[in-house]
């Protein structure tokens, strides 16, 4: 009788330790996985002219997509510290600002999801640099730091460039 209470109590706790096992295994699978910030190696960025700008001003889009197929990575902001360069790579010293990164939403970058951003510039008469080959810039989030070059389309930058929150495409 001892021996088939103690076989009964042994098994009441092996029940509930095995429940409470299956019960946080299944909790654990449960909860998303939280997705990485992209870093410079997870994004591709290209530049192309907008079609549509506010009067006074001309835009560039900056187009961000996964740089492989198992790329999954979150942006959230704008991109930060920005230099143009010329032709023979030197900086222009042209002056930039970004949107505020703060409260900016979430945006995932995989194969099948893609954002971007605008470069708002004004349009003026004042003389600007004509020569314009490349954007270097980081991405918001990025804990490597490691600035991204883009090609520039285009020979339309003037006297300043404003970097807009990237959004979801």
């Amino acid at each position: 009788m001892i021996a088939l209470r103690r076989t009964l109590a042994a098994a009441a706790v092996l029940a509930v330790a095995g429940g409470t096992a299956a019960l946080t295994a299944t909790s654990a699978s449960a909860a998303p996985a939280e997705t990485p910030f992209c870093t410079d190696a997870d994004v591709t960025v290209t530049a192309t002219p907008a079609t549509d700008h506010a009067a006074g001003h001309h835009a560039d889009v900056l187009h961000y997509s996964a740089a492989t197929p198992t790329t999954h990575c979150t942006l959230s902001g704008a991109p930060y510290n920005t230099v143009f360069y010329d032709n023979a790579n030197a900086p222009l010293g042209v002056p930039t600002t970004s949107d505020s990164s703060e409260g900016a939403p979430d945006v995932l970058i995989d194969a099948t999801h893609t954002a971007s951003s605008y470069v708002v510039i004004p349009t003026t008469a004042e003389p600007g640099p004509n020569s314009v080959k490349a954007l270097e810039m980081h991405l918001p989030s990025d804990a490597s730091r490691t600035p991204i070059g883009v090609y520039w389309p285009g020979n339309d930058l003037t006297t300043s460039a404003h970097f807009s929150v990237i959004t979801q495409d």
